[in-house]
């Protein structure tokens, strides 16, 4: 009879039903049904592991709530003596000051909800899309994705691949960060490296390539490898340090660059949870990402531009002002 072996019943019910649908092209394409279902499963897991998904609320002062009752229980039963042998009209004035008392305590446990803060930092003409409650931001989740139907946010695939690389590179996860990019981009960043310490390796071409083949091959076994990752970790985290994964979104149109190219961009999401704008609008501190499709999977080919990069001394990032290429000679 308990309520949360009850919970537990009806999750693992619904998840065997929400399979039996998805295998039903028709309720699956043409309907929400499974899009409410999952809402249902994602809210009572919430309710059994304790998760508040109400409107955040501010404290009950209970000091206040203790001083208000305190006092309408003594001019409470003041204004009951005074009456206890019939009405007298002056116990009213009690009467009026356990009225306003109760009145007190009971504000005490209204008007907690605490306001959205606001919205100035999302772009000009963007209209967020926040519900109110967390639950009608849980639905909200799924009939998106049941309605939109993009396919990039699932694993492995490009909104994925650039959110996960931009997460391990905020916290200085550079080696899982590495393992989600395009060899060639892993190339033109240690060239990049190389070049920018000439006076500590070679001013020899020859020779820092031959470095960079050997950095790629040979990893952390390389004695140049550790210097390398601490400079790149240093570099990511003073760039987009500040940046927090978790409010940062993914632009919901695909923008094809060529065959097995695509461009993702990664915007602020303020604390909208997201925004929508009719127009197009030009989003302060967004990322854009360059994915390629290499081997069957999606990796970042550039996070500079919508070009990827070419290998050199220096390699070309295709960046106006980079300065080492502007400190060659003509």
């Amino acid at each position: 009879m308990s309520r949360r072996k009850r919970w537990r019943s009806d999750i693992r019910e619904n998840l065997s039903l929400a399979e039996e649908l998805e295998k039903n092209s028709l309720i699956r394409e043409q309907t929400p049904a499974v899009a409410w279902l999952n809402t249902k499963i994602a809210l009572d897991v919430a309710k059994l592991s304790g998760q508040n998904l109400g409107t955040p609320k501010k404290p009950i002062p209970w000091a206040s709530v203790f001083f208000s009752s305190s006092i309408m229980t003594v001019f409470g039963y003041w204004a009951y003596w005074l009456n206890s042998e019939g009405f007298v009209w002056y116990s009213i004035l009690p009467g009026i000051v356990a009225f306003l008392m109760a009145m007190s305590a009971y504000g005490s446990f209204l008007n907690r909800e605490i306001l959205p803060e606001s919205e100035s930092d999302l772009p000009d003409g963007a209209i967020p899309l926040r519900p109110e409650q967390a639950s009608e931001h849980i639905s909200q989740n799924f009939n998106m994705m049941a309605s939109t139907g993009d396919e990039r946010f699932e694993e492995g695939r490009q909104l994925d691949v650039a959110f996960r690389f931009f997460t391990h590179a905020t916290k200085g996860e550079f080696d899982q960060a590495i393992a989600l990019a395009d060899p060639n981009w892993l190339l033109c960043r240690i060239q990049a490296w190389l070049w920018n310490n000439q006076e500590h390796f070679s001013e020899n071409i020859e020779v820092l390539e031959n470095m960079a083949a050997e950095m790629i091959r040979d990893r952390s076994d390389h004695d140049a490898w550790a210097d390398y990752k601490e400079s790149e970790i240093s570099g990511f985290e003073s760039t987009w340090g500040l940046l927090d994964p978790e409010k940062m979104g993914g632009a919901s149109r695909r923008r094809r660059v060529a065959r097995d190219y695509d461009l993702v961009i990664l915007a602020p999401l303020g604390n909208s949870g997201g925004y929508y704008v009719n127009s197009a609008t030009i989003a302060p501190g967004a990322l854009t990402f360059l994915m390629r499709r290499h081997e069957g999977r999606w990796v970042v080919a550039s996070h500079l531009t919508a070009a990827p990069p070419t290998p050199g001394f220096p390699p070309a990032w295709w960046i106006v002002g980079d300065p080492s290429v502007e400190a060659l000679p003509d």
